[in-house]
């Protein structure tokens, strides 16, 4: 693996992002950013800013591993995302139970008053190591 990939926690305001090594080993949180009118040109500027070949995108199933309504919007999400990127694959991973892991670390490493903020990122962090964890096996 010579390139990065980048990990998407898909929600409907904000868009936790995480990114590996390009040994696909590590897995890096980066700042939350907006899910707004601006959001594909700020993940187009983190393709090209950190040398991403992959975008893994965390898929909300329910815990049944159905998908319901948010799952639809990710792949819409991710459907338009593909538009503006079209060169680079985009994965899904699911994401069941990664909030739960990011809510546990952050109480365990975080003030209180920090975690939220932090909350989305670490998800996506979760998102990446599964993903990168599935390409070790």
């Amino acid at each position: 693996m010579n390139k990065r990939v980048l990990a998407l926690d898909v929600g409907n305001k904000r868009i936790g992002v995480a990114y590996s090594d390009p040994f696909g080993i590590s897995a890096n949180p980066l700042p939350v950013i907006q899910n707004d009118e601006k959001v594909f040109e700020k993940i187009k500027n983190l393709v090209k800013e950190y040398d991403i070949g992959t975008i893994v995108i965390g898929l909300p199933l329910t815990l049944k591993g159905e998908e319901g309504e948010q799952a639809q919007k990710t792949r819409e999400f991710a459907e338009k995302l593909k538009q503006e990127i079209p060169d680079i694959p985009i994965k899904f991973v699911d994401e069941r139970f990664t909030t739960t892991l990011a809510e546990r670390q952050l109480r365990e490493t975080t003030k209180k008053s920090k975690r939220k903020q932090k909350l989305d990122s670490v998800s996506a962090v979760y998102i990446l190591k599964t993903y990168l964890d599935s390409l070790h096996i």
